[in-house]
């Protein structure tokens, strides 16, 4: 089993769905982890839910917002004392009732890049100071399989996602000398809130999985998982926590600028 006790976690979008699947692997392996989230109020709720050999907390943060990621991550070090871990997992697809737009508006596009994008990269530079000082850090970005191929009615959402692995592989680079592994964990088909989401969108106006329109939303992830992954099931948020878990462990001391598919085959490359 992996052992990260003492390592010193923050999470953002930990409140909810993958976020919250996270959190919860992390705390098992013995982490501190800091449940970050725009609403707070879930965030404090994971947090108190996390079971584990590790400390738990909550914060408030916006990652749009440069004053609230300076705050968040002053929090974290007044609680914890210092940040190993980053795990930049906070992401939107839209704005709004977006899934009852055909196409994505302008605002989708602008808010979908400053949070997806932007949001990491915010985070990242105000932590990374702070890993170099201790020639040590671990960050992991949660992308999606999304940004390895387009999508005819989520192009924003995909092409957030391509420059969250791009981004990946920059970073990794530029902080490869001071002992810094960054990672990307791309997530394939997983029923959360952005899922049901989707699947909504897709029952009103069709998708790239063929003819869904006038079924449940569920019906519509069920149809997906049928048709585009071959190993027939759906993924979990603990699945992805369980890569994140190994990925910010010493086991994976040599591996940095990644992006690893947790998809059920889905791409193989």
């Amino acid at each position: 089993m992996i052992n990260l006790t003492g390592k010193k976690a923050i999470v953002t979008g930990g409140g909810s769905g993958i976020g919250s699947g996270i959190c919860q692997i992390l705390a098992k392996a013995g982490a501190d982890v800091l449940v970050a989230d725009l609403n707070y109020d879930l965030a404090g709720k994971v947090a108190a839910n996390l079971k584990g050999r590790g400390v738990f907390n909550s914060g408030k943060v916006d990652v749009t917002d440069d004053d609230s990621v300076v705050d968040v991550v002053n929090y974290t070090l007044s609680v914890f004392g210092n940040i190993d871990i980053l795990i930049n997992n906070a992401g939107i697809i839209g704005v709004g009732n977006w899934w009852e737009r055909a196409k994505p508006n302008h605002e989708d596009w602008a808010k979908v890049y400053d949070v997806n994008v932007r949001g990491i990269v915010r985070m990242s530079n105000e932590v990374s100071p702070h890993m170099i000082e201790c020639n040590y850090g671990k960050i992991v970005n949660i992308a999606s399989v999304s940004g390895r191929q387009g999508s005819p009615d989520l192009p924003h959402y995909s092409s957030s996602k391509a420059a969250a692995i791009s981004w990946t592989q920059s970073n990794a680079l530029q902080l490869a000398s001071f002992g810094i592994n960054v990672n990307a964990v791309c997530p394939g088909l997983l029923w959360t809130p952005m899922w049901e989401a989707i699947a909504r969108k897709r029952a009103l106006f069709g998708g790239p999985a063929g003819e869904v329109e006038g079924l449940s939303g569920r019906e519509v992830f069920d149809t997906t998982i049928d048709q585009w992954i071959p190993m027939k099931r759906e993924q979990t948020p603990e699945d992805i926590g369980n890569l994140v878990s190994f990925l910010v462990s010493d086991l994976a001391k040599n591996i940095t600028g990644q992006s690893i598919n947790v998809d059920g085959g889905r791409f193989t490359s």
